[in-house]
């Protein structure tokens, strides 16, 4: 009878655990927001980091925070709708770098606009940048993984549109519950070459970004269609109500507390954010390092909610 040839490793030390040096890490989307913040966390634990976005100003801005603090980084221009754009962020990383290890896909349009309002146009986009777009970079980054032959990581940013959607989103839910979809079916298959592919759900998540658009009172009209004219009013009457103003500022510090004044936190504010504000970006970022890291050695097809308990309402 032959003898059982299974061992158990020993446990990495403690301090190990969310270390990732020598590996190579691809953001989408970095350059602002989560990503942004995604990129900041990754290269604090010793990854080398590419970056994707579109605008060159912001891609810059990022890769020199990240190179002035000592860190691995590399940012192209690209839009991840383009599979041609994809491709080269999977080879100017492989040139840089030497290897693809990990895969964040963060990138990703959200147009405000009711089902009955979405037209061609705007759900080619949303699906072609959301969906297709994120898969076929994993896809890519899959191969790159599989040819260097030591496994690695996918890690899809959803939405909690996707699994409680709010009625205002219906092409960007539709994508993310796709691309959810996907996550559980490339679980299965690359689990055979040690490819780990998971997603992270963020609920209502503010941003600097998003901030600004508040304060200069542009955030109801932001990725609104032009033609998506009953999407508009139903997004203004929201703003100009209060609700929306107080959930996004619950947070600040009491310096900004005269940008909230004359807003009730009223039972809305309780249903909505059970913990009394809106997220941050780097407690998303928390939640990708942890998929990334060797704390996440065994855990595939999973998905990670991050959303203060948004969604249990």
């Amino acid at each position: 009878m032959s003898k059982l040839s299974i061992a158990i490793p020993p446990a990495p030390p403690f301090e190990d655990l969310l270390l990732l040096e020598d590996r190579c890490a691809i953001v989408t989307g970095g350059s602002r927001g989560l990503g942004e913040a995604i990129v900041l966390r990754l290269a604090q634990a010793g990854a080398a980091v590419v970056l994707t976005g579109r605008g060159r100003e912001a891609l810059r801005r990022v890769e020199s925070t990240v190179t002035e603090a000592g860190g691995q980084v590399l940012a192209v221009q690209a839009d991840v709708a383009s599979l041609k754009d994809s491709q080269k962020v999977i080879e100017q990383a492989r040139e840089r770098f030497g290897r693809v290890d990990i895969l964040v896909n963060n990138a990703a349009v959200f147009p405000k606009c009711l089902g009955i309002e979405v037209s061609e146009k705007t759900w080619d986009r949303t699906i072609d940048t959301d969906l297709k777009g994120a898969f076929f970079l994993a896809q890519f980054a899959a191969k790159a993984m599989i040819t260097g032959g030591r496994g690695g990581r996918i890690i899809n940013v959803l939405s909690t549109e996707a699994f409680r959607p709010n009625g205002i989103f219906t092409a960007y839910g539709s994508a993310k519950l796709g691309l959810w979809l996907a996550t559980q079916a490339l679980a299965k298959e690359l689990a055979e070459y040690q490819i780990l592919v998971n997603a992270v759900t963020p609920g209502a998540t503010i941003t600097e970004e998003r901030l600004e658009k508040l304060k200069s009172g542009t955030f109801a009209a932001d990725e609104v269609p032009d033609d998506a004219v009953k999407t508009r009013k139903k997004m203004q009457k929201f703003v100009k109500g209060g609700e929306l103003m107080h959930a996004l500022t619950a947070w600040m510090p009491e310096k900004m507390e005269d940008a909230v004044k004359g807003f009730a936190l009223g039972k809305l504010m309780t249903i909505l954010m059970p913990l009394g504000r809106m997220g941050y970006p780097d407690e998303i970022a928390k939640a990708v390092l942890f998929l990334a890291s060797d704390m996440a050695s065994y855990i595939s097809g999973a998905n990670i909610v991050v959303d203060g308990a948004q969604t249990l309402r």
